[in-house]
């Protein structure tokens, strides 16, 4: 029978140039590119990696990364290997932070089209050169990676091989990306290189913090890193300058492990100190906590630090792992998983190193390990919340919006006429009373004392946050036409309606929870309902309401018509 198959047809595996290109496109952002190197550099023994963006003076963009560090080097005979995809000495090992054997080169290519890699070894005094280009590719130019012996590290990038003092290192390597065409200033609604770089800052000093903690240097631009810890353990004197010494460490909340085919996954749940989570609405980087802003506490809510082998690989919220809904005050609280690679099934350990979350079994662990501590966090902070609201209350004067708008209103309104022809000593007297029963001490804070004096005599209706244990909601005192009305900060209606709503009109919007913003709506909504309801009751317990209390109503509802309609005029 005839062959009708005169010829065997053959074609490669891939198209390189097409590969390649294609690959740029693997998911590292810069953060995660830079991480391979630093990664690598670990690896190598390096006491020092620095990393330093050159830019383009006309549009600031950023052309080339120069990457220095002083460990072993890269033998001659495996470096054009160490450029080829899939090529690693540690490939699938389980011990360091490397292990598929694309991170580095393909890291480069994501941001760049051309790589150079130029070693020293150490023992040696030879260098070696071995580069990557896409354009050289595409145009067949470059069909292989070739190392080769060079007479030393090019000029323009050698003063990165050496120390602050000059000495040059013993060892190292020198990386080069190259026709970077990924960090250009984006225009108005794109990223711009500032915020490329303060990600990048934030990230290696975030993901190396166990590393820089035992003495690795690592310098981006001109600055070496402190380390961060979002769990606020690890000394760092930034940190600890910010928010002080006598604040630091954070409180250890808990700490649990789980053990896996013989190794440890340990969960440690840490509550950030008090100075940071003073005043509710704050965020820790609002109003009195302004001075924490560099700590970006605002971009912690809820995010879950994973480590694997001593690097962090994951960073953000993983959906269902906190107790009930992710809240504001989660910012507070740290929380960090740390594994080793030997376990990376159980975390779906990517090969960019991006990304890392438990699978189903383990996750449900962990979040059962999880409840009872950031419950336990969560608590702590609503008790300060709390006693600072308490404290302010104390030594602060409030309502300026309503006070401002009575006043107003009052300029045309007719004067009253309760308590007229009272003495000066008898005013005196009053006032002392009323700031007695607000809390506020004349002879501790005499400022405050004088202010709501000032006030009292000047305003026509003064409100005065106090509290008392009888069942009022208000206490109203009278004396020469004018009125200072005391709110009982423990009847129910202050303490579980006007104060939250108070609190979330002083919140961020951009951290405002809309459907814990509804709920609050609705049962302002139905507490106000209750109030008229409630006035209707009190009026009911007299036999001839309409008798007694049918002038007080127009009276009411005149002067609250005035005074809202002033009010609404400052928004």
């Amino acid at each position: 029978m005839e062959n009708k198959l005169s010829s065997v047809l053959k074609s490669d595996i891939f198209q390189v140039d097409k590969a390649l290109e294609s690959w740029r496109d693997s998911g590292f952002d810069l953060s995660t590119a830079v991480g391979e190197v630093v990664d690598n550099s670990i690896e190598a023994g390096s006491k020092i990696v620095k990393v330093i963006p050159y830019q383009n003076k006309t549009d600031k963009s950023i052309n080339t990364i120069v990457f220095a560090d002083n460990g072993f080097g890269i033998k001659s005979d495996i470096l054009a290997q160490t450029l080829k995809i899939g090529f690693s000495t540690r490939y699938n090992q389980r011990k360091g932070l490397g292990r598929f054997g694309v991170g580095m080169k393909v890291a480069a290519l994501s941001q760049g089209r051309r790589v150079d890699i130029y070693t020293k070894t150490l023992g040696e005094d030879r260098y070696y050169h071995a580069f990557l280009d896409l354009d050289l590719i595409t145009t067949e130019e470059q069909t292989h990676i070739i190392a080769q012996e060079i007479d030393g590290f090019p000029k323009e990038y050698a003063m990165h091989m050496a120390w602050d003092e000059g000495a040059p290192f013993d060892s190292g390597t020198l990386i080069v990306w190259s026709k970077i065409d990924r960090l250009t200033n984006e225009g108005k609604y794109g990223n711009s290189i500032n915020e490329y770089l303060q990600e990048l800052t934030k990230f290696l000093a975030r993901a190396y913090r166990k590393f820089i903690d035992q003495g690795l240097l690592i310098q981006l631009s001109d600055k070496f890193l402190d380390l961060y810890d979002p769990l606020m353990l690890l000394d760092s004197p930034r940190i600890s300058k910010l928010v002080g010494e006598n604040n630091l460490p954070a409180d250890v909340i808990d700490r649990s492990v789980i053990e896996i085919e013989g190794e440890e996954v340990v969960i440690t749940v840490t509550l950030l100190p008090e100075v940071l989570r003073k005043v509710k609405g704050e965020g820790g980087y609002k109003g009195s906590a302004s001075r924490f802003k560099e700590l970006y506490l605002k971009d912690r809510d809820g995010k879950i630090s994973i480590l694997r082998n001593g690097r962090e690989i994951y960073y953000d919220p993983i959906q269902g792992m906190f107790p009930s809904r992710i809240e504001n005050i989660d910012r507070f609280i740290g929380v960090e998983i740390s594994f080793p690679a030997t376990l990376d099934e159980y975390f779906q350990v990517r090969n960019v190193k991006r990304g890392a979350v438990p699978v189903g079994k383990l996750r449900a662990e962990i979040r059962k390990i999880l409840d009872k501590p950031v419950k336990a966090a969560r608590k702590q902070i609503q008790d300060v919340f709390a006693k600072t609201s308490t404290e302010k209350r104390k030594h602060d004067i409030e309502h300026t919006p309503a006070t401002k708008a009575v006043k107003e209103a009052e300029k045309t309104a007719i004067p009253g006429r309760a308590g007229l022809n009272a003495t000066e000593d008898e005013v005196k007297e009053v006032i002392k009373d009323i700031l007695e029963d607000a809390g506020i001490d004349a002879d501790i804070n005499k400022e405050l004392a004088d202010k709501m004096t000032e006030q009292i005599n000047e305003q026509p209706i003064t409100l005065v946050d106090s509290s008392w244990p009888g069942k009022e909601l208000l206490d109203i005192t009278h004396f020469n036409g004018k009125a200072v009305v005391k709110i009982n900060h423990r009847h129910p209606f202050i303490k579980q309606i006007y104060n939250p709503i108070k609190e979330a009109s002083s919140q961020d919007p951009s951290t405002i929870n809309p459907d814990e913003m509804i709920e609050l709506a609705r049962k302002a909504e139905a507490a106000i309902d209750v109030l008229f309801m409630a006035y209707a009751k009190a009026e009911n317990m007299h036999a001839n309401p309409d008798d007694v209390y049918s002038d007080l109503r127009t009276q009411w509802g005149f002067f609250s018509g005035a005074y809202v309609r002033e009010l609404l005029k400052s928004f």
